[in-house]
C-alpha cells in the first residue's frame, strides 16, 4: 500500500508537461467504457481556466444574438465556466480515488472488474483536468508550478502556489487561498484593510504577512496587562476572535549588543503577560520562572 500511496501521490503532484498521445489514447478508452462514440476532436488547453473559457466561447457562438449583448455574454461565460468545473473529470487530481481501485486491480486480482477504469488511469498519469462532451473533449495541461508547506498544503510566499503554463493559478498561504497582492505586495496592506477583510482566514494571513509588530502599531491595539516578562495587547476584530499579542524582550543580545523586542501571538483567552509567555513554552503560568534563559 505504501508503494501505491507514494506512486499516486506523485501522479497527483506531477508538474511535468502532459503526455498528450497517452492522454488522448486514454480518452478514447474512457469514452468506450462509457459506451459513447469517440470524440471527433480533442482540444488541448493550458489550464483548467482556459478550458472553461474555451467551452464558454463555443457555447456563446451557438446562441442567438440577444438585445443586451454585454450582460448576456457575462452571464453565459460565468455559467459556462462554473458548469465546466462541475462537469470536469480531474485527471491527475483524481489520483486519490483512482489509486484505490488500481491497487485492487494490480494486487488483489480484480483486473477484470476494474477494467472500465483503464482509460481514467491513463489520463490521470498523463494530463490534468478534462471535460468530455459529445464529439468534442477538452483537456488541460498539468500545472508547471507547485509549492506546498511541510503539511502538504498549498503555500508560497513569492508567487503562485499552483500555476499553469498560461500564467493562471492560485495564490495561497498555508492552505488558505488569498488575493495576489497579499502574497506579492504585502507592503500595501494596512491595518484598516486587514480589519475590513470579511473572510477570517484571509484576515489572519494578512496579519501574518504584515507582521504582528506593524499590525499592532497601525491598529491601535490596547494594552491589557504588563509585568516583568512583557506586555500584553488586545485587538478586537469584527466578527472574529480578538488578536492577542505579547510583547517580549529577547533574553539573548544580538551580535552588535542590541536587544531585540518582538511580538508573539497567543490564544485570545490570555489575560496576563506571564501567562502568555508561559504558553509559548507549553507551560502554565506558575511553572514559568526561569533562572536563566538562552
Amino acid at each position: 500500500m505504501v508503494v501505491y500511496r507514494d506512486r499516486w501521490t506523485a501522479i497527483g503532484l506531477c508538474t511535468e508537461p502532459a503526455d498528450r498521445a497517452r492522454a488522448e489514447a486514454g480518452i478514447q478508452l474512457a469514452y468506450a467504457a462509457g459506451k459513447r462514440p469517440a470524440p471527433a476532436r480533442i482540444v488541448w488547453c493550458q489550464s483548467p481556466l482556459s478550458q472553461g473559457l474555451t467551452l464558454a466561447v463555443v457555447f456563446i457562438m451557438k446562441q442567438p444574438v440577444r438585445a443586451s449583448v454585454g450582460a448576456s455574454v457575462r452571464a453565459s461565460v460565468g455559467a459556462s465556466v462554473r458548469a465546466s468545473v462541475w462537469d470536469s473529470c480531474y485527471g491527475q487530481h483524481d489520483s486519490s480515488w483512482l489509486a484505490f481501485y488500481r491497487y485492487f486491480s494490480d494486487v488483489c486480482g480484480l483486473a477484470e472488474i476494474t477494467a472500465p477504469l483503464h482509460g481514467l488511469w491513463e489520463i490521470a498519469e498523463s494530463a490534468g483536468w478534462w471535460l468530455p462532451h459529445a464529439k468534442l473533449c477538452w483537456v488541460s495541461e498539468r500545472p508547471n508550478r507547485l509549492r506546498r508547506d511541510a503539511q502538504g498544503r498549498l503555500h508560497s510566499g513569492d508567487g503562485l502556489a499552483i500555476g499553469y503554463p498560461d500564467g493562471w493559478g492560485v495564490y495561497a498561504w498555508h492552505g488558505v487561498r488569498v488575493p495576489e497582492h497579499v502574497i506579492l505586495r504585502p507592503d500595501t496592506l494596512t491595518a484598516t484593510k486587514i480589519l475590513a477583510e470579511p473572510n477570517t482566514e484571509v484576515r489572519r494571513v494578512m496579519i501574518d504577512r504584515v507582521g504582528p509588530e506593524r499590525f499592532v502599531l497601525e491598529s491601535g491595539a490596547r494594552p491589557i496587562h504588563q509585568d516583568d516578562v512583557g506586555s500584553l495587547y488586545r485587538i478586537d476584530v469584527p466578527e472574529d476572535e480578538p488578536v492577542v499579542l505579547v510583547h517580549v524582550t529577547n533574553s539573548t543580545p544580538e551580535q552588535d549588543g542590541s536587544v531585540r523586542k518582538f511580538f508573539l501571538r497567543v490564544p485570545p483567552q490570555m489575560s496576563r503577560a506571564r501567562e502568555a509567555v508561559a504558553w509559548t513554552f507549553a507551560m502554565k503560568e506558575k511553572e514559568y520562572d526561569p533562572a536563566v534563559e538562552s
